[in-house]
């Protein structure tokens, strides 16, 4: 009987070890040709180095697949867009917000959304827009996309254009920003709305640009997605994984530049700070207008996106 009771602990160890030893997942998702991989990579070694375990880096095809991953329990931290933050609900999947890169207050132009016209379609101002929204087409960069997707539909759903699919002639996406803001240049839609680097970036290399196209609008400073770790994880390693991303500036500062790196709306940051929920305040009204985020969530999360208003 002892030696059953030995042998069953010996076993007991055995498991809870190879339990210990499973790696990290530390995930995030693909822009374009970039996984971003290699820029979140010094940090799994760090994390390696500081929980005692492997930590592997994966990067899923796009913001809904690493929902979806999330969602399956595949992942034990994670790097998400602010838009795949909101349509996740966090709590509902165990994970928690943790930490976000902040943007310096001295910053300008870092992160926003633009909206812009063809010069051919004749829209100039957003009145214009509003009275002809039924001859016009519109093209977003993809769903998972925060100053692609969700931004712009906010900012519209304030201009009571909130149901956009039906409200417009046609609603498209273009697949990342560089490719909605050429076909914006061929013709292909009358609008499109997209991050404002891509913007900026297009104009340095072409100067015809503000002659071809209008701005009508352009957001403030768009906050940046929360890293997000595992509530299944011990108190004690998730402090640790926080703790890490909070400190980063001071203690490992080459870490922060490869991370920035990976993501360009996050050149302007300057650190790792605490997440709340006031993080998203401004994505309840533009301008002093409400927007309708609790229905652009349910749009395209109608089960999760229910459950919580944001």
């Amino acid at each position: 009987m002892r030696f059953k009771v030995f042998l069953f602990s010996i076993m007991a160890g055995l498991l809870s070890s190879c339990q210990t030893q499973k790696p990290l997942v530390l995930a995030t998702y693909t822009y374009a040709d970039n996984t971003r991989v290699a820029n979140l990579q010094p940090l799994s070694d760090n994390y390696s180095a500081i929980l005692g375990r492997s930590v592997e880096t994966v990067s899923y095809p796009d913001v809904m697949s690493l929902m979806d991953g999330i969602k399956k329990g595949e992942v034990d931290i994670a790097f998400i867009s602010s838009f795949g933050y909101l349509l996740l609900e966090p709590e509902n999947h165990g994970m928690r917000p943790v930490a976000a890169l902040n943007v310096g207050k001295d910053v300008k132009d870092n992160y926003k959304t633009v909206l812009l016209a063809s010069g051919a379609s004749g829209i100039k101002t957003l009145d214009t827009l509003k009275k002809n929204a039924h001859a016009l087409r519109l093209m977003l960069v993809n769903q998972g996309s925060t100053s692609g997707n969700l931004v712009p539909r906010l900012f519209l759903s304030a201009l009571d254009l909130r149901t956009p699919e039906s409200q417009f002639k046609s609603v498209r996406y273009g697949g990342n920003h560089t490719a909605t803001f050429e076909k914006l240049l061929r013709g292909e839609t009358d609008l499109c709305a997209l991050g404002s680097n891509e913007y900026f970036k297009q104009v340095q290399n072409d100067a015809t640009i503000p002659d071809r196209t209008h701005m009508l609008w352009i957001s403030s400073e768009i906050p940046l997605g929360p890293a997000l770790v595992k509530e299944s994880l011990s108190e004690s390693e998730k402090e640790k994984i926080t703790q890490v991303l909070l400190n980063l500036h001071q203690s490992d500062p080459n870490i922060l530049d490869s991370i920035k790196r990976g993501w360009s709306e996050a050149q302007g940051s300057e650190r790792f700070v605490p997440f709340a929920e006031s993080h998203y305040d401004n994505f309840r009204n533009f301008n002093g207008n409400p927007t309708d985020l609790t229905n652009i969530l349910k749009f395209f999360n109608p089960v999760d996106a229910g459950k919580k208003n944001p």
